[in-house]
């Protein structure tokens, strides 16, 4: 089911794109952003994104890009290091319920695909018959990797500086290992 609504949000981006040669202000952009990343409770980060957003009509816009996040913390203790290190590739579709000559909002949906290595430490209760205290408890690393994907939900606001250079500020919560919630700006440049 996921692939099929997929397949179908490319093709209804190409078609619509085809279609709409987008306004003089708000054609088709590649932006770069920076984030703060807060994966959960004591694991936060940075991450850095390139995108290509296009217009598919006056009030959706669609988009494709790349998001790197590295989140790192000591949420659960001292002794062992948690981590997140994510590479993902995103498509979105964005709706712009309010848009001027200078500026637009817009909120929307996408779909991530993420390959992540991960580091986290989870209690493990050893009870020891003899002792005092009867239970001892130890925080041992586990590492992994592996492939996730799943949908993202965002929110944006961009500002028109001139014809060609635009900037703004967006928030995502996504898939990098579990969801991940991101807020940075960003700076975008017309083809």
């Amino acid at each position: 089911m996921k692939q099929i609504f997929f397949l179908l949000l490319m093709a209804v981006a190409c078609t619509a794109h085809a279609q709409y040669s987008g306004d003089e202000n708000f054609g088709s952009r590649i932006r770069a952003g920076v984030a703060y990343v807060h994966d959960f409770p004591g694991l936060n980060g940075i991450g850095a994104y390139a995108e290509y957003n296009f217009p598919l009509n006056e009030w959706i816009q669609g988009g494709a890009g790349v998001r790197r996040v590295e989140t790192g913390g000591y949420p659960r203790t001292a002794t062992v290091r948690e981590y997140t290190k994510a590479t993902a590739l995103d498509v979105n579709l964005l709706f712009v319920p309010f848009h001027t000559e200078n500026a637009a909002f817009r909120i929307g949906a996408g779909y991530s695909f993420s390959f992540y290595n991960v580091r986290r430490s989870y209690p493990v209760y050893t009870a020891h018959t003899d002792q005092a205290a009867g239970i001892e408890t130890s925080w041992p690393q586990m590492d992994a990797k592996g492939t996730t994907r799943g949908v993202s939900l965002m929110a944006e606001y961009e500002y028109n500086f001139s014809n060609n250079f635009s900037a703004g500020a967006k928030i995502t919560i996504c898939k990098a290992y579990g969801s991940v919630v991101m807020a940075g700006p960003f700076v975008a440049v017309k083809l």
